[in-house]
């Protein structure tokens, strides 16, 4: 298993470029260098809704994704409030909150803002420092020029 990132347009189907695929190790690896750069940011993990926040109980579903007559307003309120939670941020946010790279089975979404500043903080240190992580670490470069094509169009970042 691993990390799958997706740059979201509505017409990135045929482009390979707007995807990052990374293991697990790797993603870990981006985050150390990540944090050592100040690209990360540590705000609260915002609240994941419950089924049963909604009335819903597992009794309640049919198959994945349906839910018996009658209910189906809360399967809709449910999915709602796990979008919003997903596209949670800060209005002024620091970095990419490192929840949102610690695990892809949430689907978290990397607004275009939490993009920018993690790449102001990297552009703000010593253009020597950026070249020997550029040189240094696997797979940084490529990193870099997937979060810089999504900053450029004001994208977001899908994570699976």
């Amino acid at each position: 298993m691993g990390f799958q990132l997706n740059i979201e347009t509505a017409d990135n189907d045929d482009d390979d470029t707007c995807w990052h695929l990374s293991s697990n190790l790797g993603m870990a690896s981006l985050c150390g260098i990540m944090r050592t750069f100040g690209m990360l940011a540590d705000p609260p993990v915002p609240h994941w809704p419950s089924i049963t926040e909604f009335g819903l109980t597992r009794a309640d579903f049919t198959a994945p994704g349906e839910v018996v007559p009658g209910k189906e307003d809360r399967l809709a309120a449910v999915r709602a409030a796990v979008d919003a939670a997903r596209a949670d941020a800060d209005p002024h946010p620091l970095g990419i909150p490192r929840h949102k790279l610690a695990s892809q089975l949430e689907q978290w979404l990397i607004v275009p803002g939490e993009v920018t500043a993690a790449l102001t903080a990297y552009d703000a240190r010593a253009a020597a420092e950026r070249a020997d992580a550029e040189r240094t670490y696997p797979g940084w470069s490529s990193w870099l020029r997937f979060l810089r094509s999504a900053a450029a169009g004001d994208h977001s970042i899908r994570v699976y």
